[in-house]
């Protein structure tokens, strides 16, 4: 913006209009590198994101409006009847504990998606938001793995609680290594940075950073996710027939190791063993039996609840005191999103989380499939990458609720505008043609 004195005109003041929307991509991107700053948390559990994601909102409702710009709500359906479960449920449950918040958090994370799927209308944001990803997740993976090394604990964020696992500056461990995780696969898919030998040493760091968090689920998505994008890259560089039989190959594999050689490796002894060795093993393998114990235990009495209720739903953020309420021998919060979803938000919240997985997939299958016009493609140049993360996050839902994840949300607002992207530009070939 080069002044912001307003014009004056016929003696009415005219404020100019933002340029591109390029402070919108600014302090677009500057939030994006504000996401791993989670603790300590605020009231709330607000964090300095919400700041940058506050003011990214008001800034695109005022360039959307100044510039006319066709603002479109992706996965509105979808989130529409999670908030209604979710009101309803507020409305007519008896439940203890307040819920305004959390409807109120979801308003805001959608609307936070909804601001970055603008990025349609100006490349600048995509860049933005991407190149401040990649960076941030890169520096900050190095300064945590030496913070971690050097025993600097409060920087590395281990506690007592956790043993030697790093939750960093996310206040949970199984938390930073999802966002780890979901770095990792959005590095490759913008191939930043740009140099090849510099690129390879950020793989390093993210990794080793993930490896520190101890976080079993991040390891699973981890492995899921690089098979997914052995498979998918094969497709896009080969054809249909090398990707279906990249696949097959992995699936194979993964049912032989299942089928064949689990079954003749004694687990217990393997977590006996992971137990009394190096630390970070024991607090990661080791723990890995107690810690399936207790999911089982936490699915086993969430399912005993909703079959004891009714249609209508807790209300969000309920299912711990609700527990509590019952008198139940095991009181946690559901840790998993699709649970979480019918417990407290009921079959509306359940109907709402089913059309906004569909509304995802379909926008993922459109990413591997379609081609980006080149001026995004010179930003993603592997969107194809940005859909793996699609089954990365929904399997981690089978154990964390990663639906009030910050980065998720970034993420969807990514995947959001480049379809969009593909779809303007599908109906501008139209046109020419007609």
């Amino acid at each position: 913006m080069t002044t912001t004195i307003p014009a004056r005109t016929g003696g009415i003041v005219r404020w100019p209009a933002l340029p591109r929307g390029d402070v919108l991509a600014t302090t677009a991107g500057l939030t994006t590198c504000l996401l791993p700053f989670l603790n300590p948390a605020g009231p709330g559990n607000t964090a300095p994101a919400d700041a940058g994601i506050l003011l990214s909102i008001l800034l695109a409702v005022l360039w959307a409006a100044r510039e006319h710009l066709p603002i479109k709500l992706p996965y509105a359906a979808g989130v529409a009847g999670m908030l209604l479960g979710g009101a309803v449920a507020e409305l007519v449950s008896v439940a203890p504990g307040r819920t305004g918040l959390v409807l109120v958090q979801d308003l805001l994370l959608f609307a936070w998606g909804v601001t970055i799927a603008l990025g349609r209308h100006n490349r600048a944001m995509i860049s933005a938001i991407t190149v401040a990803w990649c960076r941030t997740a890169t520096i900050y993976s190095g300064v945590m793995v030496v913070a971690y090394v050097l025993g600097i604990n409060s920087i590395a964020g281990v506690t007592a609680r956790d043993g030697v696992r790093a939750a960093y500056t996310f206040g949970d461990a199984n938390l930073a290594g999802n966002y780890l995780v979901m770095s990792l696969f959005v590095i490759a898919a913008c191939k930043h940075p740009r140099s090849p030998g510099v690129r390879k040493i950020a793989y390093l760091l993210v990794l080793i950073a993930i490896g520190f968090t101890g976080s079993n689920g991040a390891m699973l998505t981890l492995l899921i996710g690089l098979v997914l994008s052995f498979a998918v890259t094969r497709y896009r560089n080969h054809g249909a027939v090398a990707g279906v039989s990249a696949l097959a190959v992995t699936a194979l594999l993964g049912g032989l190791i299942v089928g064949v050689v689990m079954p003749r490796v004694d687990l217990t002894a393997v977590r006996e063993h992971a137990a009394g060795s190096i630390p970070i093993l024991r607090d990661s393998v080791g723990r890995s039996a107690n810690s399936s114990s207790q999911r089982a235990t936490i699915d086993q009495e969430g399912a005993g609840l909703f079959l004891r209720g009714d249609a209508i739903g807790y209300g969000p953020g309920r299912t711990k005191t609700t527990l509590q309420a019952t008198q139940a021998p095991y009181v946690k919060e559901a840790h998993n999103d699709y649970l979480a979803t019918l417990l407290e938000r009921g079959v509306i919240g359940g109907i709402g989380l089913l059309l906004f997985g569909i509304a995802l997939f379909a926008r993922c299958l459109r990413l591997v499939f379609g081609t980006l016009p080149k001026p995004y493609a010179e930003v993603v140049p592997r969107a194809w990458l940005l859909a793996v993360i699609g089954p990365v996050m929904a399997t981690a839902a089978g154990f964390y609720e990663v639906l009030h994840f910050r980065h998720l949300w970034t993420w969807l607002g990514l995947i959001a505008a480049l379809v969009l992207v593909m779809q303007d530009q599908a109906q501008q070939q139209r046109k020419a043609k007609s």
